[in-house]
């Protein structure tokens, strides 16, 4: 048997009925602003979508000629693979100055000019580097590292130290730890300090598992102590 519908429910008007009403009623009164957002919304989710594509494409692009520097470099050979890849990383860095490649190319830079034996470029490199890269990337302390060797070559060891100071208060500095701690017994042992020398040659000794490494410390450590 039906349920028994009482006469107050029939004359009540059916309130889904009102709510798509006044929605109707809202719509229409406020035409204008609705299309008006709409139409940011959607235009705002075209551009969205139309920079993530860009940027993947150029990163994507950029990547591609990272890779064929390495490639040439590798076929040029030891005699003019240095100075193929140079051309090449500075010719990535001005097609694609804000792709992440392009970061990576300024730390590659600043190596391979140390190696060239051009501190004052490698200089510059490097300091382009720790502009761009992101603070918690493994390559900041060796940076950092590169930087302390620039100046330890140009004797100011003054510098030198706070680079290599530099790189162990980094956040991946603990990565690199018998690295930087030899770098600044190096300074100090160039200072004539060689108490700090030792301390620091032990400090490094601690860190390493080399068995070369650990040999040519415990040499320095027997030499200056």
């Amino acid at each position: 048997m039906a349920p028994k519908i009482d006469k107050k429910e029939l004359e009540e008007p059916d309130k889904l009925q009102l709510f798509f009403l006044y929605v109707r009623e809202f719509a229409e009164k406020n035409r204008i602003s609705i299309f008006l957002i709409t139409g940011v919304a959607v235009l705002s989710m075209l551009l969205a979508g139309g920079w993530y594509l860009y940027h993947l494409n150029y990163e994507t692009s950029a990547g591609k000629v990272y890779a064929q520097i390495q490639e040439s470099t590798m076929k040029a050979g030891p005699s003019s693979g240095d100075a193929t890849a140079v051309k090449g990383y500075k010719e990535l860095i001005d097609q694609y100055p804000r792709s992440e490649v392009a970061v990576t190319a300024y730390y590659k830079l600043g190596n391979l000019y140390l190696r060239l034996h051009q501190t004052d470029a490698a200089i510059t490199a490097y300091e382009n580097f720790l502009k761009k890269s992101p603070q918690d990337s493994d390559l900041v302390p060796l940076a950092y590292n590169g930087l302390g060797f620039c100046f330890e070559i140009k004797k100011d060891f003054k510098k030198a130290l706070e680079y290599y100071e530099n790189a162990m208060k980094t956040s991946t500095g603990s990565l690199f730890e018998a690295l930087n701690y030899g770098s600044i017994a190096r300074v100090y042992e160039a200072m004539n300090n060689y108490v700090k020398s030792v301390e620091y040659y032990r400090k490094a000794l601690e860190k390493t598992t080399e068995p070369l490494m650990t040999l040519y410390l415990k040499r320095k450590i027997s030499l200056l102590g």
